[in-house]
């Protein structure tokens, strides 16, 4: 709804105390630990173009402090150095999270619950997968690649997949987050119109009950 009415996110940025510029690149960051962080706020610190960053308290506001040289950062606190914005919002429900995940541009998200709400929320997002033992990890991130790559121009897939792969320490050139961002940004426009795309063909794909009835269905059929 807020692609038709920018004014409803200019709103609920406003109701919270988020501003920023009018081009400036609004980053929602919900993370594990990521020792790459500092560096990747350099880049960003040292851009041509603002970043607002808004970081839920989680784990990895830790090195959001060590990143900005701040021994502590709690809800509401704001830091700008150079052309990045940080700011701390308080821990939120679903709603909210929802919601910020909307008011963004891009979304870096964890786990697997983040993960199937950013795909709704059909914004350009980077996930960080759940860490697991002998790197499983890894061959699950790339599967999902596979899939959601699907339909980009082979330049920006490979900027998307590139940067993911530095965020979760599975490069294979060992490129740092910091490194593959200038192709990630650049490639955000045509990011964000697959992402648009991506959740419209999920939002078509059949319901689970559906998709289960369907299956048993035909497996009961096929051993007659």
């Amino acid at each position: 709804a807020w692609r038709v009415r920018p004014e409803g996110r200019a709103a609920w940025l406003a109701a919270r105390g988020i501003d920023g510029g009018p081009d400036a690149l609004r980053v929602s960051l919900f993370a594990y630990e990521q020792p790459d962080l500092p560096a990747l706020c350099e880049a960003w610190a040292g851009g041509d173009r603002e970043v607002l960053v808004l970081v839920p308290e989680s784990r990895v506001l830790g090195d959001v402090c060590r990143a900005l040289g701040r021994e502590r950062l709690r809800a509401g606190d704001r830091v700008q150095r150079g052309a990045l914005v940080t700011q701390v919002l308080p821990f939120t429900d679903q709603a909210g999270y929802d919601a910020l995940l909307w008011a963004c541009d891009l979304n870096f998200v964890r786990g697997e619950d983040s993960f199937v709400r950013a795909q709704w929320a059909a914004r350009p997002f980077v996930w960080q997968i759940y860490p697991q033992a002998d790197a499983a990890h890894h061959d699950k991130l790339e599967a999902f690649l596979v899939r959601y790559l699907q339909g980009l121009p082979v330049a920006e897939a490979d900027a998307l997949a590139r940067f993911w792969r530095a965020w979760n320490g599975c490069a294979p050139d060992r490129a740092s987050p910091a490194a593959a961002w200038p192709a990630f940004a650049a490639a955000l426009p045509a990011l964000d119109l697959h992402a648009r795309r991506w959740c419209d063909v999920q939002a078509a794909l059949p319901d689970l009950a559906t998709a289960l009835d369907t299956f048993c269905s035909h497996t009961a059929h096929a051993a007659r």
